[in-house]
């Protein structure tokens, strides 16, 4: 029975629904029908306009004319486009996700009008990390009028047969995003006719989507013109009908309200940047001590703001200094970096809690999330406006190392020293990695590592005076004197780890209690566990979708598997809308271990990585995340010995997000050490038609050559010779254009040794560490140091490191 449209406005919830605008949904705003463009390219390019299809009849045009032509002709009909009508109040809710199949922009139109944010996909080209959690996502199926292949753009209008073919991977990918929202939610075909054919099409495919899933969704079909047979027809296969315009859609949900609630008078900063709640954490609100569990601190995982204030903790040395560092006004970051296990993120918590007792405001980034650089610059004026101090503490810095640089040179650029950065990561991850000037001219390093003389004293203090903590601890000590327990603790922390203090205070291997909390699992959960430990160690950020892709976990299971693995799994929250909930081990180390033990083999990782790349869904901003992540050199893509299978694993991800640049800057590094120079260039080649070159790829086309220079077998050395003089002055240009870029220096600084070595001639190596030595002064990096003592090294023919190695 046909539905009334009151009775499917009562049935939603907008943050469960997604909306699906069919062919026909953008006419009342007057955007032309199929037909509309049929018969207006008929006119145009003198094609048939009977008895063809849209796509049969484009591609007659684009053939006769041009692609360009025809896309001009296109555009013709949508240039006076304005939404109207019930349309104008899409943004008043907040969607699950709006997919639509129209080309025209008026979904966009309306989001602008209220300057309210909207993430577009159009192609696979957008798939990237969007930086406003809170923005609409739009995805376009096919493609949107302003954007085309045409134009130099990426992004093509799917008209054509050709067209279709061109981009039925990105279309999948959107499918493959319209089947995970379904799950549980409802979706809202919103079009002109059952008898319009892209209307069938489309609903044929969203009700075999959800049938493909164990809690699928309500699928409604909202048509303008009254059909009761076909009606009747998509009922009898579970399908709602409603027959209603656009207008009385929106005019039905304006009279329903969905819990809003006026805003009062706060003098919370983050009330005036609603943006970064979903991706920040308030130290504030996370401040009770009653909230706080010694059994999972105990066991791994980093000391939340509430242990701390339970009094569960024993403060690191290294905290007044911080604290200190962040109330300086010549400062504006403060850096903590150390190995996995040391205790960093407790340490950089027990920092924020001392500045939040000198009434200092103070966030935390959950580091699922981008990082907002545009809300956090304005949040840093409303501090300075009002004479206030925040800290923004960002644990795994070098995951958000660009928005971090840019944020940090806009408040020097401001003159704005009330927002500080306290920053968190593994020096392995952070020195490599290039950064801005102002993280050390503006700032200070300091270094966690194994617990001094002092802090085993303050361990001990809370062990005797901590009852929840002792009656964890006491079977493990029993009967030792205070002496003899200190000469103990000495002797467990030597090693450069703390990771928790179960792991100091046991008497057995580390691993072996890991391993043996594994083996007590069922068979199931240890499977899940062991994925779950592997992913994280190897970059990936994991979470329940999907694990649900990858491992095929019924959906009403995981409630189940989530008590099975208490205290080992955790599941947070990242995006409640997006249905993103994030699951990760414990602790790193305790991650890498699992893996190291149940991946040990090669074959298995790469089995591993292949699978999650396969269940990849770029539509979701952390799964772009993960195939940033997975490029890391130590447990990611390229800790695989073998280049072959590196490389296929770095274009499978590149087929899945061509517009993310790491993995093709991995791949092009890749071939260059493999010696395959012709792929190399190739590669660059695309890379700079896509993108236009960046640091990065300037960096590797002076390797590349580099490499001919020295490699290539059957050259004359005046060939070799005129190879570097084209490298410096490709070397030369790029500088001009990233002077500072320590990896390009250090690949000038390469190509002098080689100069050298061939002409004996330092000039080029001279004026190389010259660069260099100036790049040190401005940027304050340590690690430009490094490059230099290694490039002396290497015109002096002793080994470096790398050397080794």
């Amino acid at each position: 029975m046909v539905e009334s449209v009151q009775s499917v406005i009562n049935r939603i919830q907008p943050d469960r629904t997604i909306l699906l605008f069919g062919a026909g949904s953008s006419i009342p705003s007057r955007a032309p029908t199929s037909q509309d463009l049929i018969n207006h390219f008929a006119k145009r390019f003198m094609v048939p306009n009977s008895g063809f299809t849209l796509p049969e009849q484009s591609g007659l045009a684009e053939r006769k004319a041009g692609r360009r032509s025809l896309i001009e002709a296109l555009r013709e009909l949508f240039k006076t486009l304005k939404p109207t009508g019930g349309l104008l109040n899409l943004p008043l809710y907040n969607w699950k996700s709006i997919f639509t199949t129209n080309y025209d922009d008026l979904v966009e139109q309306c989001y602008h009008r209220r300057n309210l944010p909207i993430s577009v996909y159009s192609s696979d080209f957008d798939f990237r990390g969007q930086e406003n959690a809170l923005a609409q996502k739009l995805f376009k199926l096919h493609g949107t009028i302003e954007k085309d292949v045409a134009d130099g753009h990426q992004s093509r209008i799917i008209l054509t047969d050709s067209d279709y073919d061109l981009t039925s991977a990105f279309r999948e990918q959107l499918y493959g995003r319209l089947k995970t929202d379904l799950a549980g939610s409802t979706l809202i075909i919103i079009g002109q006719s059952l008898a319009d054919p892209d209307i069938r099409e489309i609903t044929n495919k969203a009700a075999n989507l959800n049938a493909q899933m164990d809690n699928g969704g309500q699928i409604i079909l909202f048509l303008y013109s009254r059909d009761e047979d076909r009606a009747s027809i998509f009922e009898a296969r579970g399908l709602t009908v409603c027959f209603g315009g656009i207008d009385e859609f929106f005019a039905a949900l304006t009279v329903k309200k969905f819990g809003q609630v006026a805003a009062e008078p706060s003098d919370d900063p983050l009330d005036k940047r609603p943006v970064l709640r979903p991706a920040t954490i308030d130290v504030a609100h996370a401040s009770d001590p009653r909230r706080c569990d010694v059994g999972a601190m105990f066991n791994g995982r980093p000391a939340t703001h509430a242990d701390i204030l339970a009094g569960l903790t024993f403060e690191r040395a290294l905290c007044i200094q911080i604290a200190q560092t962040l109330v300086d006004q010549t400062k504006l970051v403060a850096i903590l970096l150390g190995a996995s296990g040391v205790g960093k993120t407790t340490a950089a918590r027990q920092v924020l809690q001392k500045l939040r007792q000198q009434g200092v405001h103070c966030w935390e980034h959950k580091t699922d999330m981008p990082l907002a650089v545009k809300e956090w610059f304005a949040l840093a004026h409303e501090l300075q406006q009002g004479g206030s101090s925040g800290v923004l503490l960002v644990d795994d810095a070098h995951s958000h190392l660009f928005e971090i640089n840019e944020l940090a040179d806009r408040l020097l650029a401001a003159d704005n020293p009330h927002l500080k950065l306290m920053l968190v990561s593994t020096r392995h991850q952070w020195n490599p990695r290039v950064k801005s000037g102002t993280l050390y001219k503006f700032g200070a390093e300091f270094r966690l590592s194994q617990l001094s003389g002092e802090e085993i004293e303050r361990l001990l203090q809370l062990v005797d005076v901590n009852q929840s903590i002792k009656r964890l601890i006491e079977p493990k000590f029993t009967g030792f004197s205070r002496a003899e327990k200190r000469r103990r603790l000495l002797d467990r922390c030597e090693a450069d780890m703390f990771v928790c203090l179960r792991s100091i205070f046991d008497s057995e291997n580390f691993d072996d209690i890991i391993l043996r909390e594994y083996a007590d699992l069922t068979p199931q959960l240890q499977d899940i566990y062991r994925h779950v430990a592997a992913m994280e160690n190897a970059g990936v950020r994991v979470h329940r979708q999907l694990l649900v892709r990858m491992l095929n976990i019924p959906p009403q299971t995981i409630s189940a598997i989530l008590d099975g693995l208490v205290d080992i799994i955790t599941e947070y929250d990242v995006d409640v809308r997006e249905s993103i909930y994030a699951w990760r081990a414990r602790h790193t180390v305790i991650a890498n271990i699992v893996a190291r033990y149940k991946f040990s083999d090669t074959d298995k990782l790469v089995a591993l990585f292949e699978q999650v790349i396969r269940s990849l869904l770029p539509t979701y901003d952390i799964e772009v995340m993960t195939i940033k992540e997975l490029c890391n050199i130590d447990t990611g893509i390229p800790s695989i010995p073998d280049k072959e299978t590196q490389n296929r694993l770095l274009r499978m991800m590149i087929s899945t997000a061509p517009g993310e640049r790491v993995p093709r800057h991995r791949l092009i590094r890749n071939l260059i050490s493999g010696g395959e120079y012709d792929r190399a260039e190739t590669e660059i080649r695309v890379f700079e038609s896509d993108f236009s070159l960046d640091g990065p790829v300037y960096r590797y086309k002076v390797d590349l050559m580099v490499a001919r220079a020295s490699r290539s077998p059957g050259l004359m050395k005046e060939d070799r010779i005129t190879i570097l003089e084209e490298a410096r002055e490709l070397a030369l240009m790029g500088m001009n254009r990233f002077g500072l870029n320590k990896s390009l220096l250090a690949a000038y600084g390469e190509l002098g040794v080689e100069y050298y070595r061939m002409i004996n001639d330092y000039g080029v190596f001279d004026d190389a560490l010259a660069r260099l030595r100036d790049a040190a002064e401005r940027l304050g990096d340590p690690d430009v140091g490094r490059i230099i003592t290694r490039l002396e090294r290497r015109i002096q023919g002793k080994p470096t490191a790398a050397d080794m190695d």
